[in-house]
C-alpha cells in the first residue's frame, strides 16, 4: 500500500497519473494547500520541504520500514523503477533521455509556468517587467516542447514519466496560449487525455476539489 499525500494541482496530478497507470494499490491522503495543511508538523515529518506531493510506501523495494519520499521527480522515478514500467533500465541511453526531460520539467516548466500563472491571476496590480519576463520564458518553453513533439510522439520517444510530469502543467487558457499555434503539443495532449489512467486520475482529483483550475482538461 502506498499513501499519496497530495492536492490536485499540476504537481500532485503527476504522481496520481503514474499510480493509476501502474495499477499500484494506493490511498489518497488530501493535503489542502489552500488552507495551509502543508505547514502542519505531521505532514512536514513526511515531506521535509513542506510541499506536495509526497508518498509513504509501506512495502518498499528495500528494507522493512516504510519509505517516505518527497519531490515529484524522485517519486516518479522510484515508483517507475519499483514497477519496472515507464522508465528504461538503469544505465541505458533511453533512461537518460527520460531523465533529461523529467529534469527539464522540474527545473523549468514548474517554476516558470507556476510564476507566470501566479502573476497573471493573483498579482494585486500588473507588474510589467515581471509579466514580460515570465511570458517570454513561458513562450520559449512551449516552443521547446513543440519542437520536440514535432519529431516524437512522446518527449522521450515512448510514453513515460516525463510525459506524465509535463502534461498537467500545459494549461493553455491559464497561460494565455492558443494550441492552434502548437499543433504538435495539441496532438500529444489528445493522446494522453485519451488514456483511461489519466482520466481516472483527474476524476479522483475532481472528487476531492472540483474547483481546482489544474483539473480543467482543454
Amino acid at each position: 500500500m502506498i499513501d499519496l499525500y497530495y492536492w490536485p494541482t499540476a504537481n500532485g496530478l503527476k504522481v496520481g497519473i503514474l499510480l493509476e497507470e501502474l495499477g499500484l494499490e494506493h490511498r489518497l491522503q488530501p493535503v489542502n494547500i489552500r488552507t495551509g495543511e502543508q505547514r502542519e508538523a505531521g505532514f512536514q515529518r513526511i515531506s521535509a520541504n513542506g510541499r506536495i506531493p509526497a508518498i509513504v510506501d509501506h512495502a518498499p523495494t528495500t528494507g522493512r520500514e516504510p519509505l517516505n519520499l518527497f519531490e515529484s521527480g524522485a517519486i516518479l522515478t522510484y515508483l517507475a523503477d519499483k514497477a519496472g514500467r515507464f522508465l528504461p533500465a538503469a544505465g541505458s541511453v533511453e533512461r537518460q533521455r527520460v531523465q533529461e526531460w523529467l529534469f527539464w520539467q522540474v527545473g523549468h516548466i514548474t517554476p516558470y509556468l507556476s510564476q507566470w500563472q501566479l502573476f497573471r491571476e493573483k498579482a494585486p496590480e500588473p507588474i510589467p517587467f515581471a509579466l514580460d519576463l515570465l511570458q517570454a520564458e513561458a513562450a520559449r518553453l512551449y516552443n521547446v516542447l513543440e519542437r520536440r513533439l514535432g519529431e516524437f510522439d512522446y518527449v522521450a520517444g515512448d510514453y513515460g514519466i516525463a510525459d506524465m510530469a509535463i502534461f498537467p502543467w500545459i494549461q493553455p487558457s491559464r497561460q494565455g496560449f492558443d494550441l492552434a499555434d502548437y499543433p504538435a503539443i495539441a496532438a500529444w495532449r489528445e493522446r494522453i487525455k485519451a488514456r483511461p489512467a489519466v482520466q481516472r486520475a483527474y476524476a479522483r482529483g475532481r472528487e476531492l476539489a472540483s474547483a481546482e483550475r489544474s483539473l480543467v482538461l482543454e
